[in-house]
């Protein structure tokens, strides 16, 4: 019925306790029993790799001292229940489907080319500043671009030119007052 940790069941083989293997291991699926976890444990790392009909490599992941790489077409990270994907990437995109992003360095987040969303917002009891330090910052949209301030100050500084321009309408300030400082006399 096997020899020393290993058994030979009606259901497959069962390994009790720890072992060691020199040489590949394959099988079809392993389970740990239900009240303890399953561990694989390396010297150096763990790989998994998945292959296709014809032996060629079609996905790896291999944990590392150092790293997780996972090499494959497309990865994602699905919610506990398994339906949700949180987290994709492919060759063309990468997408974050959670219902909030939240970014908690301190130098907020960086992108390199543009960005499009329905939504930008701080957390509660914090400024949201859109800051471009060396270039321009644009915002565009077909039906226009709302900035609000629903209970504080709007604040828009710049060190050479303030433009606002409207290239079929009009410019309309709309204020219990309106002041214009620093005005020369003429």
């Amino acid at each position: 019925d096997g020899m020393g940790n290993l058994r030979v069941t009606k259901k497959g083989i069962r390994l009790e306790g720890i072992s060691e293997f020199l040489l590949p291991l394959y099988v079809k699926e392993i389970h740990s029993r239900k009240d303890s976890p399953l561990v694989l444990q390396s010297d150096r790392n763990v790989t998994l790799n998945a292959r296709n009909h014809m032996g060629q490599l079609t996905g790896q992941l291999t944990v590392g001292a150092d790293a997780v790489e996972a090499q494959c077409k497309r990865f994602e990270v699905r919610a506990s229940d398994g339906g949700k994907v949180l987290f994709s990437a492919d060759e063309d995109e990468i997408v974050i489907g959670a219902d909030r992003l939240k970014v908690t360095g301190t130098e907020g987040a960086v992108f390199g080319h543009s960005v499009e969303t329905p939504h930008i917002r701080a957390e509660p009891s914090q400024d949201l500043k859109l800051e471009s330090p060396t270039r321009s910052l644009v915002m565009e949209a077909p039906r226009g671009v709302q900035v609000s301030a629903a209970a504080g100050d709007l604040k828009a500084t710049c060190r050479k030119e303030l433009h606002l321009q409207s290239t079929e309408g009009e410019i309309f300030l709309n204020a219990d007052t309106i002041r214009l400082g620093n005005l020369p006399i003429g």
